[in-house]
């Protein structure tokens, strides 16, 4: 714990400036000391330097005198020895008894107590010359004594001089040194660290997760760097995840619109293919390339069959299963998807069933230990349904051709039997009248040549009736619908009879009828129009087509013509019994009146199929 924690980086950042406060207090305390001792060394110089002075005056004064005063030589010694006893010189000098300046000073004492004191004190009483001679010589020798003591003193002053610059030299490279050191240490522990977190913050800022720090340091940037590269190293294993999730999820989404572009261009083309040959081939090599399944087959048979008429391989599979093989086909007919092993295959068995009847079979054959996603069991499942759904519309179209053909034969042999039969009824009665007139000998020739004039206009008439039925027969609606047919049906008769004007009223746009009712519509207007040119003997025919706010239906064809006869159901009108029949066919009401003031109305009307279907969805 000690040792951690003195390679703590702040431990280290607290002992530098420990270390440099330290050094601060310590020159400043040093220096503090030592002007503090040095306070006195002037005024130390300047007595010791005023005893010299203060030994000349003396000497000077008692010279000057012939006999002085006892008194007088008193107070110059006792102020002498006042000055040489002064605090400030006693002090200096008895801080070290082993100094050059402590011993220098006792010498002085010394002197001045045994030798120069006692000299003046002798001169007092004897003043004479000789006595004089030697006072002088005693007092140079004194002053010299005083000018190594105030050299001593000096030198005092100077050394403390000396070592406050020193200490102050020495506090100033100490100084300069622990700050160069400290900043060693915060290059190396703090500063490049520290470049390092940052260039990696911004590496991972930005992404990048391969940087790794190489800080040894056994401190906190250390700690902090080891920690950056756990969390890089994490950071990256989760991004690594987090990428491949998210590949993962493309690649799901993408073979999800796959699927889903697949499944709806599948149901588009059933829905519009209803009639037509579906490429199953086409269909299967598209469903592999989404599944990424290799053995994928596709059996067709009909609803009553066992064994298929049509057997459907991808590309990937290069022979048949071995059941397809031994032609044990009535094994895979299952109802729901099965899970079947043959041998050492796993085919899995999709069932084509729609409404109950079984259209045949998918059989996906797995090998080398492969098996299906749920993905891909669910688009092997969809697309078994909309094969089935397919199959199921192509054989209700194919059963609807068959009725709608039936009821065709039906309608031309009723519309045969109604005119054809009629007219070559009629032909047959003219032959046999013919044949008896004849036969008999007192027949005339005038009636001879009118059962000839009859069978004439018989075949005419049944001719023209063959004609009308042939185009009748090949009426068609085009692409631009009812309404074009009847102006098309319009001018054809136009142009056929010249004299005739037809005039067309069409209102029923709005409503939208099925194929059966544009050609009954068709067919009845084309009957109508074609009676009021032929027989009305009249110059002008409307044609209205509109609706009431019901919705109901109304044909009105009128001529301004001579009219219909009173017995209509001649030779020559046998299109109104075709007429009724298409009425009964759309469950509607005909009448055929005579108009008071000249000509024919030929009324239809009828409710549309898409009506009659709401009110059975609305009573239900």
């Amino acid at each position: 714990m000690i040792a951690r924690f003195q390679k703590s980086l702040i431990f280290r950042m607290g002992a530098l400036m420990i270390a440099m406060v330290s050094l601060a207090m310590i020159t400043m305390l040093a220096s503090f000391f030592i002007s503090e001792s040095a306070e006195k060394d002037a005024e130390a110089v300047n007595i010791a330097g005023s005893l010299r002075m203060q030994s000349y005056r003396m000497q000077a004064r008692l010279l000057t005198l012939d006999t002085p005063p006892s008194d007088f030589v008193a107070a110059l010694t006792r102020q002498f020895a006042e000055r040489i006893e002064n605090p400030v010189l006693v002090a200096e000098a008895m801080k070290d008894d082993s100094s050059e300046l402590h011993r220098q000073f006792m010498q002085v004492r010394e002197s001045w107590e045994n030798d120069v004191s006692g000299f003046i004190a002798t001169y007092a009483h004897n003043p004479d010359r000789r006595v004089a001679d030697q006072l002088g010589e005693k007092i140079d020798k004194f002053v010299d004594e005083i000018d190594n003591l105030v050299q001593l003193y000096q030198i005092r002053a100077e050394d403390r001089i000396e070592n406050l610059r020193l200490i102050q030299i020495s506090a100033l490279f100490l100084t300069f040194a622990l700050v160069s050191f400290s900043l060693l240490i915060l290059h190396h522990h703090v500063e490049l660290p520290l470049r390092s977190l940052t260039q990696n913050a911004r590496k991972i800022a930005r992404g990048d997760f391969s940087d790794r720090l190489e800080v040894k340091n056994d401190d906190e940037l250390g700690l902090l760097a080891e920690t950056f590269n756990q969390m890089s190293d994490a950071l990256s294993e989760m991004y690594e995840s987090l990428e491949t999730r998210v590949k993962n999820k493309t690649q799901a989404l993408k073979r999800s619109n796959d699927s889903l572009n697949f499944l709806y261009h599948l149901a588009r083309e059933v829905s519009e293919k209803t009639h037509e040959n579906i490429d199953f081939q086409a269909w299967l090599e598209e469903l592999t390339s989404i599944t990424a399944v290799g053995g994928v087959e596709l059996c067709l048979k009909t609803p009553e069959a066992v064994i298929p008429y049509e057997h459907i391989r991808n590309d990937y599979m290069t022979e048949l299963p071995s059941s397809c093989q031994r032609q044990e086909c009535e094994k895979c007919m299952v109802e729901k998807a099965q899970v079947c092993r043959d041998n050492d295959e796993v085919q899995v068995r999709y069932p084509l069933i729609k409404e109950g009847v079984q259209y045949g079979v998918i059989v996906c054959t797995l090998r080398n230990s492969q098996y299906l996603e749920s993905w891909q069991h669910q688009l092997l499942q969809s697309f078994s349904d909309q094969v089935a759904v397919a199959l199921s519309l192509k054989n209700q179209g194919d059963q609807e051709r068959r009725v709608s053909l039936m009821n065709e034969r039906n309608v031309i042999a009723r519309e045969l039997h109604d005119s054809l039969a009629q007219s070559l009824s009629y032909l047959k009665i003219q032959v046999a009248r013919l044949t008896r007139a004849l036969q008999s000998k007192q027949v005339e020739d005038e009636q001879i040549d009118g059962i000839t004039a009859e069978l004439k206009e018989g075949i005419t008439s049944a001719y023209r009736q063959l004609r009308e039925l042939l185009t009748t027969f090949r009426l068609s609606i085009s692409e631009k619908g009812l309404h074009a047919a009847i102006l098309h049906t319009v001018e054809q008769l136009t142009e056929q009879s010249t004299n005739v004007k037809i005039v067309l009223d069409y209102r029923v746009e709005d409503i939208p009828f099925s194929p059966n009712e544009e050609i009954h519509l068709l067919q009845i207007t084309r009957e109508a129009l074609q009676n009021a040119v032929r027989h009305s003997q009249g110059n002008l025919v409307t044609v209205s087509l509109h609706s009431d706010p019901k919705k109901k239906v109304t044909l009105a064809i009128i001529d301004n013509g001579v009219g219909i006869p009173e017995d209509p159901e001649k030779l020559n009108h046998y299109g109104l019994a075709i007429m009724r029949e298409r009425t009964r066919n759309l469950h509607g009401e005909l009448a055929i009146q005579r108009i008071p003031e000249g000509g024919t109305a030929v009324l239809f009307s009828f409710t549309p199929s898409y009506l009659q279907e709401r009110k059975i969805s609305y009573a239900e």
